[in-house]
């Protein structure tokens, strides 16, 4: 049995990817999330499949607690062969609104700064050649309208995840970075703008467990939205700039 740790399992892509891998193969779960009653629903799913699936309600964003909580898990599993580091959140927020920096640093604690916290724990705690995969998004390309925050954070993952990928690869732990498009889930239910290609999230459970199963460096989907940032990133920045004031005149 494979020894998965899965953050933000509670919800999303978190909870579809650990019903995927069920769905393929039994493995001993380590599931980390904020919504206890979520982890229970997921903790008697993956059990009905055959799994075992241990659970630890955490806040990612809270360092001594998350660290503690890998330590514990690790100590069950002895040692980890998985590990999803896939928490995040997401909030519009416009730069000159009420609480804008409250809203940053709170994304930034979920998305970037619990990355920092398991990366700091994890190297001794996973099984030989051990995978870790991050889950950034597509969003990293640039810094879009009332998402300044989001979009800079992924950025950081991003880079965060590339230098790990880079630093640990010495150790004979692959690193990961998952590059999800909009995919539908709790947290893009929340936007009021398009979404192209927006996906289901059993697609996107497919598609990530088919990457780490082949250990891809870099697993970025959908591939019309890949192609998309690819674009955007290319843009002049006056052109990038302009068709954000178009985006915003309109109420798009």
């Amino acid at each position: 049995m494979k020894k998965i740790l899965i953050t933000g399992a509670s919800r999303g892509i978190g909870f579809a990817l650990a019903t995927k891998i069920a769905d393929s193969e039994n493995a001993n779960f380590h599931l980390i999330a904020r919504n206890e009653a979520r982890l229970l629903e997921l903790k008697a799913k993956l059990e009905s499949q055959g799994s075992i699936a241990n659970i630890y309600p955490c806040d990612v964003s809270e360092k001594n607690s998350f660290q503690n909580t890998i330590k514990l898990a690790a100590s069950k599993a002895r040692n980890f062969d998985i590990v999803v580091l896939n928490a995040g959140i997401s909030e519009n927020k416009w730069i000159m609104e009420n609480n804008y920096s409250e809203s940053f640093e709170r994304i930034y604690r979920v998305n970037v700064f619990s990355i920092a916290y398991a990366l700091e724990v994890l190297a001794s705690l996973m099984a030989e050649k051990g995978i870790i995969a991050i889950v950034s998004s597509l969003a990293d390309v640039r810094g879009f309208l009332s998402s300044s925050a989001y979009c800079s954070s992924k950025s950081a993952v991003t880079r965060l995840s590339e230098a790990a990928r880079i630093e640990l690869k010495r150790i004979g732990i692959d690193v990961l970075t998952i590059k999800p498009g909009f995919v539908r889930t709790d947290m893009t239910a929340k936007n009021r703008f398009p979404m192209p290609f927006l996906m289901d999230p059993g697609k996107a459970a497919d598609i990530i467990w088919r990457g780490i199963i082949n250990r891809k460096k870099i697993i970025a989907f959908p591939f019309p939205m890949v192609l998309l940032t690819k674009f955007i990133a290319l843009l002049p920045n006056w052109l990038f700039d302009f068709l954000s004031s178009f985006y915003k005149q309109n109420g798009v």
